[in-house]
């Protein structure tokens, strides 16, 4: 059983590598009823892809196109196992906290967002997800509306640590209790230190570790 289940992991993060988005559906809903659980799928299947997909393209060995189909296969299987994956988290120990998201001003990049807010919703937090592109007066908006206990924001671009810069310096201002962390490929602990904020992350794992870490969550 173990030497199928890891077959179908493997094949289902070749989808992922290889951006086989239309094979991907059959795939996973075979490995669901094989008795896999959506977090194994999550966790060894897709998250194990992406991190190879990371890796090449951070290498050069991916572009951009590619890059786009590996995340189009990762998002047709999370459309199915998402659901699943809230039925799981709300059986866990985890505390709840809400998460907010963003990808700040003149970024249109949301791969890594996505995935941390896929990694948050699977260890049973609550994420509010605004999308790219999001000046800080969304992220006011955003904020006053929905509470959130911390607010994370990515950017992908050097040029837009800027304008990470002068939302992270606003909110902190305006809303004087909330904890901000902050991501991205460009960005780092010295960068974050530098611009106030609560905390940084460098993956989608370290995400879901910092906000626990934060909000006081059991492991």
């Amino acid at each position: 059983m173990d030497e199928e289940k890891n077959k179908i992991l493997n094949q289902i993060s070749e989808y992922v590598i290889t951006g086989n988005y239309k094979s991907m559906s059959e795939t996973v809903e075979i490995a669901l009823k094989d008795g896999l659980k959506a977090s194994e799928i999550l966790n060894r299947g897709l998250l194990s892809g992406m991190d190879v997909v990371g890796v090449k393209f951070r290498d050069g060995l991916m572009f951009l196109p590619e890059v786009l189909m590996s995340a189009k296969a990762f998002k047709t299987a999370m459309n199915i196992i998402e659901p699943l994956l809230m039925d799981e988290s709300s059986s866990n120990k985890f505390g709840c906290g809400k998460i907010l998201l963003g990808t700040v001003k003149g970024d249109i990049h949301d791969i890594g967002k996505n995935l941390v807010g896929v990694m948050l919703k699977g260890n049973g937090f609550s994420v509010v997800d605004i999308g790219v592109d999001a000046s800080t007066e969304k992220f006011i908006e955003a904020i006053q509306k929905e509470d959130p206990d911390i607010i994370g924001l990515s950017a992908m671009l050097t040029t837009t640590m800027i304008a990470m810069q002068k939302t992270v310096k606003i909110l902190k201002e305006k809303f004087e209790t909330k904890l901000v962390i902050v991501g991205g490929a460009p960005v780092s602990q010295n960068f974050a230190d530098e611009i106030g904020a609560n905390g940084y992350a460098k993956n989608a794992m370290e995400a879901v570790d910092l906000c626990k870490k934060i909000l006081k969550v059991n492991y």
